[in-house]
Order: structure tokens, then C-alpha cells, then sequence
């Protein structure tokens, strides 16, 4: 479990689920008091912590041990836990020396200070008061980094923002808050990036009532957390933040985005384009569908629209997945996952205005509270310590499949493996994207149980007809009769994402021939 200490974690040990849970109470991410949460080992120095306000005794902020007296000292913020031992007790500004609580594991600990009386410890609650500015602020450069693979050229935030990302697990946390959103669908996967964490098996608690796609309460909760997050951020680096701003409109020519994209900048399906444009002015189409509630208005710009799937899509490198828009681990280190974001927030805001609402009132505050709130309790349950994953390149295999399919899911028009690459894979499913994954390995996990396509497989060996692979791809699962099974559901939204087919004819029939052939693995 963290503390927020500044803009910095501070470890205090995890004691089950249930009750790390029970700590976050109603004024933020606190310790429990040290009656609560058992003594932990000190590191290589002692505590200490400003104090505030006025009382007789305080206990430890964490520890079963040790009391100190409160004074009146200036209030304060926590430095990492030390001590060769135990744990220690805070004191303020200056004045006596307060003595430190055992613990299990240690000795004793001890602070001393110079004039003043003791104080209780501050902790931060950054869901109310936010974040101060980060150190790097000062330092940080402006705009993208470039970060290439296998020749391919992706744009990240930059290198400090990516370093926060991994100290505070916002990556695994962000993916965790999507995936406990499908848990009654039966989409929703095992983080394999970090040890398998998948909240829906080890924490129904916290599954909420709003379920991804639906309803309007989840469509709130979609704008209400990345408003938390881009807040949040911009508080972190207020001398940059481009890095977390949204276009002003809509992407509609090449110079909308930055210049490592323009090449490959092509125009926006029929029906994308204009969504995009009634996004944009709200005001001018309140009457319309999925425009009743501002609820609504998220749950048809993350789904019904198209258009929170085409922007990812739109900007996926089909060989540079690993900090990638299609990479649902890691997809937020991506620099126009933030352009596209931010401008979701920001005609969130003129919706409101043509409600006749204010961004600053108090039930806006009170939902994106509520979702940075859900954030901390999903990262309790994430390890703090992924890591990236290594792989060795695999030997040459031939066939069908390596000639002729496998090359259309890498394909720079298809971009399948920008969603289904070897890090992060939608569904956990690999489609390729770099010499280290076995084409007969994607033949395997193709003829397994689709997620989302009721009771098709994947591949249907000798029937393509019968194969939720290419019926999607084709666009035609649409027309078919899907059933849901084992509570799952039916997605018949085409792939990949963007508004329509990609594939060409020649490509679809490739695809029809190999799997209506037996769907042959390589060799």
C-alpha cells in the first residue's frame, strides 16, 4: 500500500485486500492509525515530518508503537521511512526529541529536533489538495519523445512523466480501472505484465455497478476519471502542460498532428469524421441521440460514436506496441493518447456549457473525486515493480500463414498488431509484431474461444463463414446470429477499429482461403 508523501509513495506494508481498503477513508489514501497497521522495518534513516495543529497526543502514522506529543508547528509533509529498525513516531518543526515505537522487525527509532513543540505528521490527500509541482518541472523538455522499434517511430510523453507513471503503477492502475468495468461481460483479463492481477477474481468488492458500455452512469465515470488524471498531471508540470492538452477540434488534416505523424495521416471514415464535428458543437445538436445526459454524451463518445476506438486506432504503430495506443497495459505513456483525451475533456465542458453548466461545480467535483478515489484503491492491488518484458526472436518458420497471413495483421494499414503486438494484447491475443512471437503460436490462440463472439471460435478450421476472426475483419459479424455465453457478450464492432474495413478484397479472400484450407500452422 502507498502513502502519498508530496508528489512521492511512500511503502507501508499490505495486510490483505479487505483491510488495506478499509484505510482509505473518507479524507483520502491515509495510514490507519497505529493501533491498525502492524510495525514495519526501517530503512536507512530516520523519520521526520513537519507538524500542525494543537492537541495532547498524536499516534505514529504508521507502526503499532510509540506516541509523541502535538504542538502547534507548521504544517508538514512526510520524508521516507528509516531507522535501522521499528518504526518512529513524527515530530514537528523543532523541540524535544519523540520517542519511536518498536516494531516486529527492529529496534527502536527515534527523531530529534531543534526548538518548537512536537506535531502530528500531515498527510497529503492528493484526491483533495492535489499535487505540488514535480522537481523535473523545472528541467523537462516540451512536446513528444520520439521512442522507435524495428524501425518504426512512436511518440511517448516525456521520460519524467513515464518514470512517475511507473513509481505510482498509473499504467496498471489505468488498465485495471477499464478491466474491472468487464468483469460481468467476461472480457475482462489477467494483467500477464504483472503477475497475472485481474481484480474481478481477487476483489469483487470493488467491481462497480457501472459496467463498461452499459449505460450513462459508466459514461460519466469514463470522462470523470481521465478529467482526474489530466488534472492531475497538469498539476504535476504546470510549465508543460501541452504534454496532457487536447486538440482545440478534431483532427481533420495532417498539420493537426504532430509531425512524425503527418506521413501516414489519412482521412477519417465518413461516419467518424462527422461524429467528430457534433463533438465538437454540442450545443448545436442537444437533441440528438446519446446527447440526453452528459452521461449519455461519455457513453456515446467512448462507444456508440466510434469515436474513442478510431483515435486509438488511428495512431498505432503495428510494429511499436510497447508504450503503444493499442498496448491496453501501457497505453497511457502514449503522447496523443493525451491529444485525444484532452479533447475529450474539453467538449465534455462545452456540453455542460450548452447544459448551462460550469466545470468548476460541485457535482463534477464530487465525480472525478470519486474516480481518483477508485484509482488508489486499484493500485493497492497492483505490484509496484513491473517491469517490461524481454523475449528471444524466434526461429524462421514457413507456410501459408507466415507468407500470406500473418503479414496482413502487421500490416502499416491494418495496424492489427498495434493492439494485438507482444506487449499488452487486447483480449490477450498476439497477432505478431516482432520476431520474438511464434507464428504457430497465433495459429494456436486463433483457434481458441473468441472473447466477446457468444459461441464462435476464433478460427473455425475448414468454415470461415463460422469464424469470428473473419467475420469481424470482413465486417460481417453484424449480420450473423452471436449468442452470448457464460455471461459474456457479443461485440460485432468491426476490426480493426476506425469506422470500417481495412482489409482489401484480396486480403479477405487470402484470409477466407487459408482458414476454409484447415487453417494449416506454419511449419
Amino acid at each position: 500500500m502507498f502513502l502519498v508523501s508530496k508528489n512521492r509513495p511512500i511503502r507501508v506494508p499490505t495486510f490483505g485486500a479487505a483491510a488495506a481498503i478499509s484505510c482509505l477513508v473518507a479524507s483520502g489514501l491515509l495510514a490507519c492509525s497505529g493501533s491498525d497497521v502492524p510495525a514495519a522495518a526501517g530503512g536507512s534513516g530516520p523519520m521526520s515530518a513537519a507538524g500542525h495543529g494543537n492537541g495532547t497526543a498524536g499516534h505514529s502514522p504508521v507502526g503499532t508503537g510509540g506516541t509523541s506529543s502535538v504542538g502547534s508547528g507548521g504544517e508538514g509533509v512526510f520524508v521516507p521511512p528509516g531507522g535501522s529498525g521499528g518504526t518512529t513516531t513524527p515530530i514537528g518543526s523543532g523541540g524535544a526529541p519523540a520517542a519511536g515505537g518498536s516494531g516486529p522487525q527492529g529496534g527502536t527509532g527515534s527523531s530529534s529536533g531543534g526548538s518548537g513543540q512536537a506535531g502530528a505528521a500531515h498527510v497529503r490527500d492528493h484526491c483533495l489538495e492535489g499535487y505540488d509541482p514535480d522537481p523535473t518541472d523545472a528541467t523537462m523538455k516540451d512536446g513528444p519523445a520520439e521512442f522507435t522499434v524495428q524501425g518504426q517511430v512512436d511518440l511517448t510523453v516525456q521520460p519524467a512523466v513515464l518514470d512517475w507513471f511507473k513509481a505510482r503503477v498509473w499504467e496498471q492502475a489505468h488498465f485495471q480501472w477499464h478491466n474491472i468495468r468487464r468483469c460481468t461481460s467476461g472480457t475482462a483479463t489477467d494483467d500477464k505484465q504483472g503477475g497475472g492481477v485481474n481484480p474481478c477474481k481477487t476483489n469483487p468488492e470493488l467491481i462497480p455497478a457501472n459496467q463498461e458500455n452499459k449505460g450513462p452512469g459508466d459514461g460519466l465515470e469514463f470522462l470523470a476519471m481521465h478529467r482526474h488524471m489530466i488534472q492531475s498531471l497538469k498539476q504535476l508540470w504546470p510549465k508543460h502542460t501541452e504534454q496532457f492538452e487536447g486538440w482545440e477540434h478534431f483532427p481533420t488534416k495532417a498539420s493537426d498532428v504532430p509531425q512524425q505523424w503527418q506521413a501516414a495521416w489519412k482521412n477519417w471514415m465518413q461516419n467518424i469524421a462527422q461524429n467528430g464535428a457534433k463533438a465538437d458543437d454540442p450545443a448545436s445538436h442537444m437533441s440528438d441521440a446519446g446527447f440526453e445526459s452528459e452521461g449519455a454524451f461519455g457513453q456515446w463518445i467512448q462507444s456508440t460514436s466510434g469515436l474513442h476506438g478510431a483515435l486509438h486506432f488511428a495512431w498505432v504503430r503495428s510494429n511499436n506496441s510497447e508504450h503503444g495506443l493499442g498496448n491496453q497495459f501501457a497505453n497511457i505513456d502514449n503522447y496523443m493518447f493525451w491529444k485525444m483525451h484532452g479533447w475529450i475533456d474539453k467538449v465534455w465542458d462545452r456540453y455542460r456549457t450548452a447544459k448551462g453548466l460550469k466545470p468548476t461545480d460541485q457535482d463534477i467535483k464530487d465525480a472525478v473525486l470519486k474516480q481518483c478515489r477508485q484509482m488508489d484503491q486499484l493500485a493497492i492491488i497492483v505490484k509496484p515493480d513491473l517491469g517490461g518484458t524481454t523475449c528471444t526472436p524466434q526461429a524462421k518458420q514457413t507456410g501459408v500463414f507466415v507468407d500470406t497471413i500473418r503479414p496482413i495483421f502487421e500490416s502499416s494499414t491494418n495496424k492489427c498488431t498495434g493492439c494485438h503486438g507482444p506487449s499488452g494484447a487486447e483480449a490477450s491475443l498476439t497477432l505478431g509484431g516482432s520476431d520474438c512471437v511464434k507464428s504457430s503460436d497465433i495459429v494456436a490462440a486463433l483457434t481458441k474461444a473468441s472473447k466477446g463472439g457468444g459461441q464462435y471460435k476464433l478460427v473455425e478450421p475448414g468454415n470461415a463463414d463460422k469464424s469470428w476472426l473473419y467475420l469481424k475483419v470482413t465486417g460481417k459479424a453484424s449480420t450473423v446470429s452471436c449468442t452470448a455465453t457464460g455471461g459474456g457478450t457479443c461485440s460485432t464492432e468491426t476490426m480493426p477499429r476506425g469506422g470500417g474495413v481495412t482489409l482489401t478484397p484480396a486480403e479477405q479472400d487470402a484470409l477466407k482461403k487459408w482458414i476454409n484450407d484447415g487453417a494449416v500452422a506454419p511449419k
